[in-house]
């Protein structure tokens, strides 16, 4: 049974989101909450729907990008805005609703690596850096933190590993603890690379400049999420980055 308004408030939705990224919580959560509200009490669609919803407008954003005139940019990036309000809501519509599944697993992080990397190289089209190895190398690093992510979910979910005596690391999870209590992203995570190349340069109309600059952004993401992720497998802690 569909829950009601009174059952399903703001806490419970916020409950049901994951670790918020700096990106969501300055501008993309206020609309997350009330879309879940929306979805959870008016309609019936189903979580996988809305990742292909979202994934349906990661694809209009990339065909803007490829446009490249500056109209177009500034239209790509708020497409990727509603798309990554989707991106944040499927996942806690479904764990409110009871209809998480594996399959719908595997869409949402197919369909979101699929859908960037289809925009980064429509956006390095526009911006004729499609020939760079920087910029392969950043299709590679989509792949890889992709990768690393859905793997360690399934790692951490029945993993009870201790940090034993080793410093570093017994310092570098408190450091994330204090994060995780107030439902935090311990460091800048990939959606917050996205945001910089794929909202707020195109808004800027310095697409260029962002695609180089989010390869050392995307860099540093990669390397803090292999980091994070040891950190938790040798931990109690099955949350990351």
């Amino acid at each position: 049974m569909k829950p009601t308004d009174n059952q399903t408030n703001r806490t419970t939705i916020i409950d049901g989101l994951p670790l918020k990224t700096w990106w969501a919580t300055l501008l993309v959560l206020p609309l997350s909450v009330r879309l879940i509200h929306w979805l959870v009490n008016k309609t019936t669609i189903s979580p996988n729907t809305i990742t292909v919803i979202g994934l349906s407008l990661r694809l209009l954003t990339a065909a803007l990008f490829a446009v490249g005139t500056p109209e177009t940019l500034m239209g790509g990036a708020l497409a990727y805005i509603a798309a990554y309000v989707c991106d944040c809501s499927d996942g806690a519509v479904a764990r409110i609703t009871g209809k998480t599944s594996e399959f719908g697993r595997y869409l949402d992080h197919v369909s979101d690596l699929a859908g960037d990397i289809i925009i980064l190289l429509a956006l390095a089209w526009s911006q004729h850096c499609i020939n760079q190895p920087w910029l392969w190398a950043m299709v590679f690093m989509h792949v890889a933190e992709c990768y690393i992510s859905y793997l360690s979910g399934f790692v951490l979910a029945s993993h009870n590993g201790t940090l034993g005596d080793v410093a570093p690391l017994r310092w570098f999870n408190r450091y994330r603890s204090w994060f995780f209590r107030r439902n935090l992203k311990s460091f800048l995570s990939f959606p917050d690379y996205t945001a910089l190349v794929f909202v707020i340069c195109p808004l800027l109309g310095v697409a260029a400049v962002g695609l180089h600059w989010g390869f050392y952004l995307l860099l540093a993401v990669c390397l803090y999420t292999v980091l994070s992720t040891f950190a938790s497998i040798h931990s109690v802690e099955k949350r990351f980055p």
